[in-house]
């Protein structure tokens, strides 16, 4: 089924059409295909959720996530795109209860959460990075890829090293070599960059 999608007139449609589109603009409206509802039997259909950024080690940022309802998300799908928490005990408590929230919940990390400056242990970003995938099997939050009700979602782990850069330098900027940037990064009180504070070595 076709639906259309009205906009002002014939006359703004031409406006905005290109040549190259006007075979879609018929008399005043879009044509699209219509979106098919994926509605189940409660009048809902599959809800998916998107968070980053949450920063729990603040404790605003911690209220705000155990206001959260524990009924309202309960068949829902939450990914959790990085950034959770640079403590680890906060970022256990963190979803654990977005674990208890939703039905489903997937995780990437972020360059926050393998930060390891406030940790008492003594591990690197690699190590922590380890310690957090295993967390999250053992509270049910999935890190690998799975299909729910038909929608397939894939957690990807990437990352940036300047060795996947081919382009030509920026001249004219100063941009720090990667080994002072490494000499900076072991220092405490060093900010030269967000993943400044990531401990690879």
């Amino acid at each position: 089924m076709i639906s259309c999608l009205s906009l002002y007139s014939y006359s703004f449609c031409e406006k905005i059409a290109l040549k190259k589109y006007r075979r879609c603009v018929k008399r005043g409206c879009i044509k699209r295909p219509q979106v098919v509802s994926g509605a189940k039997k409660d009048g809902f259909g599959l809800r998916v959720f998107v968070l980053s950024d949450l920063h729990t080690d603040y404790p605003e940022n911690m209220a705000w996530v155990r206001s959260l309802s524990t009924k309202r998300h309960e068949k829902d799908v939450l990914l959790v795109a990085g950034d959770v928490a640079e403590m680890y005990d906060n970022f256990i408590l963190t979803m654990s209860l977005l674990k208890e929230r939703f039905e489903y919940v997937f995780f990437v990390p972020g360059n926050h959460d393998l930060w390891c400056r406030w940790e008492t242990e003594d591990f690197d970003s690699l190590e922590k990075l380890n310690k957090l995938l295993d967390a999250c099997k053992q509270l049910g939050v999935e890190t690998n890829p799975a299909v729910i009700d038909g929608l397939g979602i894939i957690p990807l782990f990437s990352w940036y090293h300047e060795s996947f850069d081919r382009e030509d330098d920026i001249v004219g900027v100063r941009i720090p070599s990667l080994d002072m940037a490494r000499a900076l990064s072991r220092e405490k009180n060093a900010v030269l960059s967000k993943t400044s504070k990531n401990h690879w070595l």
